[in-house]
């Protein structure tokens, strides 16, 4: 039970500092981050499969048969390495990509917001309101997608430190 533990503990602090410097390279310069964040992302999955690895040969000193371990660690070193070409194959397509899909989304919002009205006499004004922002925020990266993304990448990197921040938090309540 001990040894879980342990393990949990490795796993949530690797994930706090991924999210802490991850969030603040975002958030110090979404322009010039995209590399940095890669080989974060990268060393992010080496340390898991590591973790994974000695997970599996913890299992194996035990004589269980569990390869699990073992398959994750492969999978994340994998990633790791296919990460670089991946995501600057992708990256180019992604501002458009979401603002398609915000747009989508805003659309569906709006007539699933008039088609669910169960008074008549009460309008969903705040339903309409978000509906209308997220068809702007779509037409918005359709149309501008850098410069919209810069500020996503902001936001992005805000709420990583936040999510790191609440993971620590986390950490020492459930300490004991």
């Amino acid at each position: 039970m001990k040894s879980y533990y342990r393990q949990f503990n490795w796993y949530r602090w690797l994930r706090i500092i991924f999210l802490a410097l991850a969030g603040l390279i975002i958030f110090l310069n979404p322009d010039k981050s995209l590399n940095t964040i890669l080989y974060l992302i990268s060393a992010y999955l080496i340390g898991v499969g590591l973790i994974a690895l000695h997970d599996g040969w913890l299992l194996s000193k035990s004589h269980s048969d569990n390869n699990s371990p073992y398959t994750t660690a492969v999978i994340c070193f994998l990633l790791a390495l296919l990460i670089f070409p991946i995501a600057h194959l992708l990256l180019p397509l992604l501002p458009v990509l979401l603002g398609i899909i915000l747009l989508i989304n805003g659309v569906n919002q709006f007539f699933s917001a008039r088609a669910n009205r169960h008074y008549v006499n009460v309008t969903p004004w705040w339903d309409y309101l978000y509906s209308g922002l997220l068809v702007l925020v779509g037409i918005a990266l359709v149309f501008n997608p850098f410069d919209m993304l810069r500020f996503f990448f902001r936001i992005l990197g805000v709420g990583l430190m936040v999510l790191a921040v609440m993971e620590f938090i986390n950490t020492k309540l459930y300490k004991k």
